[in-house]
């Protein structure tokens, strides 16, 4: 399926949505198929592994909620072609990631302060720089020192300085930022949380793992061409909106005003219908502009432009792959619960 017949396609969708009665992720359609790397279980069995080697799961609350993640099965439906070895290491990078999520989300109020995870963060990003830990360390840094001698190890010097600066926008400019509005108890206007969620979603990290799964990385002229900017910054948010509809109920149970759905019913006259319907109907338009954009980067040569297309057909299988896990991932069944029917979408031809 080429450009112009994808977009087509995402035009079909939303005029056929527009003119039905139908709400919510019913209609949600992409026109390209999700794959899964036939090493999903090996990737599974790694990261589990690998946590309990490391002890990051310290009680049964934290084991129950990595093992509702499926990690490994994430991992092969969002990089359908890595090598089994690569993909056990992007599965414990989730894996690592998921568990501190959680950590953040459920600490007792009294440390949902933003400066105490500012220093948190100031001293993972010094271990991912530095590759070491100090002698006191705990278990999650000292994982985190092993991940970061691993990846060190298969990316450039560039591609790795490039994923700390990612993590630290990830912790300083997501995470932080958001434990700031939970910690005073406000909601965000949704321009303002958007900006927030593009970062705390952590498609920004994943899309680097993209490089190396892929063997193409990125160079800095190619990092710059505002194009695939944009384009990475839509694949952000395409899997943003997705992600706060299915954990919409998890966060409402949880009083987390750090969802889409919440900051929009704030601040919109919508009931829970109609503004899970505008999300599909924002994340359509997003998905119109990645398709028409795709194939608009400039030409940089023929080797530069066999990285880009593999570097977007890494935020396909992202954006197809994001989706099915969730609709399997028993993290998420409260927002299939809510959403019914409605949580299976119609997915388009495959058009590899």
């Amino acid at each position: 399926m080429g450009i112009d017949e994808r977009s087509t396609r995402v035009l079909s969708i939303v005029e056929a949505r527009n003119e039905s009665n139908l709400q919510g992720l019913g209609d949600l359609a992409y026109p390209w198929l999700p794959r899964e790397n036939p090493a999903a279980m090996q990737a599974e069995d790694a990261a589990t592994r690998w946590v309990l080697e490391q002890g990051l799961l310290t009680d049964d609350r934290t084991a129950k909620r990595y093992h509702a993640v499926s990690v490994g099965r994430l991992a092969a439906m969002t990089h359908p072609e890595a090598s089994p070895e690569i993909l056990a290491l992007i599965s414990q990078v989730m894996a690592w990631i998921f568990v501190q999520d959680d950590i953040y989300d459920t600490a007792p109020a009294h440390e949902q302060r933003p400066e105490l995870l500012e220093a948190k963060f100031a001293r993972y990003l010094h271990v991912l720089r530095t590759r070491r830990a100090p002698a006191d360390a705990g278990p999650t840094t000292r994982a985190l020192v092993d991940l970061a001698r691993r990846l060190h190890a298969r990316g450039s010097e560039r591609w790795y300085a490039h994923f700390i600066e990612t993590m630290r926008r990830f912790w300083i400019d997501g995470i932080v930022v958001e434990t700031y509005y939970r910690a005073r108890g406000i909601s965000p206007d949704p321009a303002s949380y958007m900006a927030m969620r593009e970062q705390t979603v952590g498609v920004y990290i994943c899309l680097d793992l993209v490089e190396l799964a892929s063997g193409c990385e990125l160079t800095e002229e190619l990092r710059a061409d505002p194009i695939l900017r944009r384009m990475t910054w839509l694949t952000s948010r395409i899997i943003a909106y997705v992600n706060d509809v299915f954990s919409y109920e998890k966060e409402r149970e949880a009083g987390d005003m750090n969802n889409f759905l919440q900051v929009t019913l704030r601040y919109e006259s919508y009931d829970l219908a109609e503004v899970v319907d505008h999300v599909v109907r924002t994340h359509d338009r997003e998905l119109d502009q990645f398709c028409q954009l795709d194939g608009t980067t400039r030409d940089h040569g023929p080797w530069a432009r066999r990285i880009v297309e593999r570097y977007v057909e890494g935020c396909r299988s992202w954006m197809t792959g994001a989706l099915a896990w969730q609709q399997v991932a028993g993290r998420y069944a409260s927002g299939r619960a809510l959403l019914g029917e409605q949580a299976k979408p119609r997915l388009a031809v495959n058009d590899r």
